[in-house]
């Protein structure tokens, strides 16, 4: 099992459900972890009977939700479903500096931190980095209408001291409006659509999920969004 963390204090679970979705449209079993403090997740993905900790199905993939670490899902799994841990791609949202070593460790293959230019979102997120041993990389995927360098050096700036390698790609999205509303509409609806973000959203999300692995075939990759933009 691959992991991908997305990193940050910003509100990124829409993002990962659509990542996520991708993946799983590209043939990959896929199990979503809400490690953040508020798990917003338990509000937008409907479960018939919510507990502290529990893995409840959508859109045929696993979404879990109050785990500490890898160990207490494998178990929770083996207890309540006879069988052992398995899928190709895990998807960590995480804000949680506790739980951070637990979820980021050798199966990491990539990490993202998500984060808009609010120094809170800039400030709590790089939080989640305190307590991290060893220095990582990190893309960074930045929310906002108008970025500039001076912006980039600014994030550079507040995150000096911690144990981070910026990889020299970054990941720019436009923070509109018609993303936000559409994205509302699919937690209305309890769906993961692409059909209704802007097409700079959708090039972005393939651009990110392009860079996840060099397994993922581009052109297999631009065919299941294609596919995903015509649902609904």
């Amino acid at each position: 099992m691959r992991n991908i963390c997305f990193i940050g204090a910003y509100d990124k679970m829409d993002l990962v459900l659509c990542v996520a979705k991708i993946l799983k449209l590209l043939g990959n079993k896929i199990l979503i972890v809400d490690a953040t403090e508020l798990q917003k997740t338990k509000y937008i993905v409907p479960t018939i009977n919510p507990t502290s900790k529990y893995i409840t199905r959508y859109e045929d993939m696993d979404v879990a939700l109050g785990f500490d670490d890898y160990t207490d899902i494998s178990r929770y799994i083996e207890e309540t479903e006879g069988h052992k841990m398995e899928y190709d791609f895990a998807l960590i949202n995480i804000d949680d500096q506790d739980k951070f070593p637990h979820f980021n460790n050798g199966d990491t293959i990539k990490n993202f931190f998500v984060t808009t230019l609010e120094l809170y979102a800039i400030r709590k997120g790089l939080d989640t980095l305190k307590k991290i041993e060893k220095p990582i990389n990190i893309t960074k995927v930045i929310f906002s209408r108008n970025m500039s360098e001076e912006d980039e050096y600014y994030i550079d700036y507040l995150a000096l001291g911690y144990k981070i390698i910026w990889d020299d790609k970054k990941i720019s999205f436009q923070y509109l409006m018609e993303d936000i509303e559409a994205m509302m509409e699919n937690q209305k609806n309890f769906v993961i659509r692409t059909k209704n973000l802007t097409p700079q959203y959708r090039d972005n999300l393939e651009y990110l999920i392009s860079n996840i692995s060099p397994d993922i075939n581009l052109s297999n990759l631009r065919k299941v969004m294609k596919n995903l933009e015509r649902e609904g």
